[in-house]
């Protein structure tokens, strides 16, 4: 075949009356890729192994049959490629270097020089280098059989098939961002997880926090707890002994009856016994002597009547009641020492209690935040209302009271009389009334300067040690308890127990009417705690 006749036309090289080929020279200048590798062979040594084909692909120099085609093939590239001597390959074999497909030669050149220079340059590109080191036969022909059973065609296939070093590069730095981007996502996800960690960290730091809190008010309640087991049960151990003491002082009496009634009865049957057996005396000797005309002597008095003798066994029950009542009182005064107790426990049901303005008797003043009152004896020209009391100098709280435990505190020092308590919310206020459970009134009065009642049906005496300063009131819905007591001197007043109150009910204030100059202070409903 004639190759020479080639010519080219649009980036293509065709044969005469031949197939289409693409031309080498418009898509890359092939002698970047056949006569670089042959200048730089000592600079390929670290080039990837695959290219090794392909520089073997090149290495033949006979075969009848493809050298003419082989040469004509690239016999145009003589005007293009410079004349390249072949270096001796060293003894290690190095993988041709592929120049960049934007690397061109100098294509300008004599045409006849060119043609020389270019079979010089194809003949010593093809031609193999001498080894310094010596195969075996078997190898060498071996490789030899590789080296010359590719065809042109196949040998270009297998060039274009090679990668570039571009490709190589952009495959290391595709690599290297894949890499970067594992790296990276490595690092966010140690980030990721350090963030987790840390809130799990911050989640139990909060609980653990809890925990020590709950320890920390479960030792603070038992403490409380103990310290209140204490005092109660120290208490009732006291009024145990109170009533054990009764006990005894009640049933002494009944011991020391009983027996006396003992002793006398067996100095009674002892005596009788003693009789009886002189009588038995006398009938024997009348067995012996039956010529006795009189009874033989007994030894007896005659005069004792037998007749109506007997064993009192009675005794008097008056000592019982004197006993049952000094019980009880020491029993109430021993009961008194827990009303610190109960005033330590109650504060936390502090009520914000406030006057009514509106069931305010129209006597009353009351201050402008409704925590005081004070009767002046005088018309305040306010206008009627139903709930108003009329006759009673009274007013209620605006708290309504329907569940749960209520307190509060009122200052009383300086008053000769008061009322205090709780109503129902349907009990009546016109009109003369009666202060008791029956009428829904659970209220203690204080009066004439010392005396002190609970208004029960009939009204109940009360006796106090100490004038109170400050009264305290708690109400126990569900427990139907309305108690009293003396915050300055830490003691119970009195308590109305089993209240039917059977709806809402409401505080309850009187703060009596000023007599003399006296008793002119008002009724303070003051904070509880502040003594």
């Amino acid at each position: 075949m004639n190759y020479r006749d080639l010519t080219t036309h649009q980036g293509m090289v065709k044969k005469e009356n031949g197939p289409v080929f693409p031309n080498p020279i418009t898509q890359m200048n092939l002698a970047a890729i056949f006569f670089y590798p042959a200048v730089n062979q000592q600079q390929s040594v670290q080039m990837d192994p695959n290219l090794g084909t392909a520089h073997r692909a090149l290495e033949f120099n006979t075969d009848s049959q493809d050298d003419s085609m082989s040469l004509d093939s690239f016999s145009l590239l003589g005007n293009a490629l410079p004349a390249v001597k072949p270096k001796p390959e060293p003894s290690n074999i190095s993988l041709p270097t592929l120049m960049p497909a934007t690397h061109t030669l100098p294509t300008q050149m004599n045409p006849a020089a060119a043609e020389a220079t270019g079979s010089e340059t194809i003949k010593s590109f093809f031609q193999t280098p001498q080894r310094s080191h010596q195969t075996t036969t078997n190898l060498d022909k071996t490789r030899r059989a590789l080296d010359f059973s590719t065809g042109v065609k196949q040998v270009e296939e297998r060039i274009w098939a090679s990668p570039t070093t571009i490709a190589l590069e952009t495959d290391v730095s595709s690599q290297d961002k894949e890499k970067e981007k594992e790296q990276e996502a490595h690092k966010l996800q140690k980030i990721r997880q350090a963030s987790l960690r840390a809130e799990l960290q911050q989640k139990i730091q909060i609980r653990q926090r809890k925990v020590n809190e709950v320890n920390s008010s479960v030792k603070a309640c038992k403490g409380s707890l103990d310290a209140e087991w204490v005092e109660i049960n120290s208490v009732f151990s006291e009024v145990i002994k109170v009533v054990e003491d009764a006990r005894q002082k009640a049933l002494q009496p009944l011991e020391d009856r009983r027996r006396k009634v003992k002793k006398e009865a067996q100095d009674l049957v002892r005596s009788l016994e003693g009789e009886i057996g002189q009588l038995k005396k006398a009938i024997d000797e009348l067995d012996k002597n039956p010529d006795l005309q009189v009874c033989p002597p007994t030894g007896l008095d005659e005069s004792k009547d037998w007749t109506n003798l007997s064993v009192d066994t009675s005794f008097s029950f008056g000592t019982i009641r004197t006993t049952v009542s000094a019980m009880m009182e020491q029993i109430h005064q021993k009961l008194d020492q827990l009303s610190p107790v109960e005033l330590k426990r109650i504060p936390k049901f502090a009520a914000d209690v406030k006057l009514d303005p509106l069931t305010a008797h129209h006597c009353l003043v009351l201050s402008v935040d409704g925590k005081e009152v004070r009767d002046r004896g005088k018309n305040q020209n306010v206008p009627d209302a139903p709930e108003r009391f009329d006759m009673y100098g009274s007013v209620l709280g605006l708290n309504s009271l329907t569940s749960g435990k209520s307190y509060w505190e009122v200052e009383v020092s300086n008053k000769t009389g008061w009322d205090l308590g709780v109503t129902r919310g349907d009990a009546n206020r016109k009109g003369k009334l009666s202060l008791n459970p029956d009428n829904g009134y659970w209220v203690t009065v204080h009066f004439k300067d010392s005396e002190y009642a609970a208004l029960t049906s009939p009204p109940l005496s009360l006796s106090l040690k100490e004038k109170p300063q400050k009264v305290g009131v708690f109400v126990d819905y569900e427990e139907g308890l309305v108690s009293f007591y003396s915050v300055t001197a830490q003691s119970h007043i009195y308590s109305f127990t089993e209240c039917s109150f059977r709806g809402e009910i409401f505080p309850y204030f009187s703060p009596h009417l000023e007599q003399n100059g006296k008793n002119s202070h008002p009724l303070i409903i003051s904070t509880v705690g502040n003594q």
